[in-house]
Order: structure tokens, then C-alpha cells, then sequence
């Protein structure tokens, strides 16, 4: 069976309304004696995003009928595109239990907010291949075209 997506013709999370939050990747030992130290328990940390979708009365029943017999009340995964630093990038997503769409009306506008979990935090390759060079140059912005040039022309057999 494949994931549903978010219909690309519904409103997207509203940005003023977004916030992400991660769990840590570690957790911290307190020894009896001695300085603490940091334990690593996984690299498979969700990611959860509290977002806020408003739409029109019209819009808030395709989202319904989504919501509802789509992804079976939130019970399915879904793909979502979610604007991160890197851009608009597609995320497995799911909406937790504990905060599945309370709603909000004013007039002809509904309002709905949630926690969406994705699996993970997806960085596109072309950062994460890059990341020593990204995060040791100041300014790495600007030094695009002139890395590009010396990696394709000047050091082509390299």
C-alpha cells in the first residue's frame, strides 16, 4: 500500500504557526564522582512540528473527508511537503493522538492545529555531503560558485 500525500492543492501549515521540536539523540550520565558524560541512544529521533492549518468552509470539508477517509483519522502516514532551512522538503509524516486537530471557527474560517511527527529530519544529500565544508567555511553562501569552478574545472582528475 502506498502513503498518501497531502492533497498539493490544500493550504499548507500556516509559517507564523509552526514550531519543531526534536528529542535528543544522547542522554546524560551523572557518575557519583567524576564529570558526566554523554551516551548516545540512537540516531532514529523523530522530528515534531505543532502546526496550525486554517481554511475556508468550503476547503475545511476536503480536509475532512481527507482527514477522515484518506488517512483513516490520522491512523495512516502521510508524505507533506514542510518548509525547513533547506526549502520545501517532503516528510513522512503522521498527526499524533494527543493533539489531533481541536478546531477553531471564526465566521467562515476553520481553524486546526496538531503535532505532526516525521520519521526523521530530512536533510537533502547535497547538504549532508557537504556538511565539514558548509560548517567550517564563514560566509559558505557566497563561496558557491568559486568551489564550484575549482571542483569542476580546476581539479577535474582530482
Amino acid at each position: 500500500m502506498t502513503t498518501p500525500a497531502y492533497p498539493a492543492h490544500f493550504r499548507t501549515i500556516l509559517r507564523t504557526q509552526k514550531s519543531r521540536s526534536q528529542p535528543a539523540a544522547f542522554r546524560m550520565s551523572e557518575p557519583r564522582r567524576g564529570y558526566g558524560y554523554a551516551q548516545a541512544t540512537g540516531t532514529d529521533t523523530p522530528v515534531l512540528w505543532d502546526v496550525t492549518f486554517r481554511f475556508t468552509r468550503l476547503e475545511a470539508i476536503a480536509f475532512q473527508l481527507w482527514f477522515t477517509k484518506i488517512i483513516q483519522r490520522g491512523v495512516l502516514e502521510f508524505t507533506m511537503p514542510i518548509r525547513t532551512e533547506f526549502g520545501q522538503i517532503t516528510h513522512t509524516c503522521r498527526f499524533l493522538p494527543d493533539s489531533l486537530l481541536p478546531t477553531t471557527e471564526d465566521g467562515d474560517t476553520f481553524g486546526y492545529t496538531a503535532t505532526v511527527m516525521a520519521r526523521a529530519q530530512v536533510i537533502p544529500s547535497e547538504f549532508a555531503d557537504a556538511a565539514e565544508l558548509i560548517a567550517g567555511l564563514p560566509a559558505w553562501w557566497e563561496w558557491g560558485e568559486l568551489l564550484d569552478l575549482a571542483v569542476t574545472e580546476a581539479l577535474p582528475g582530482a
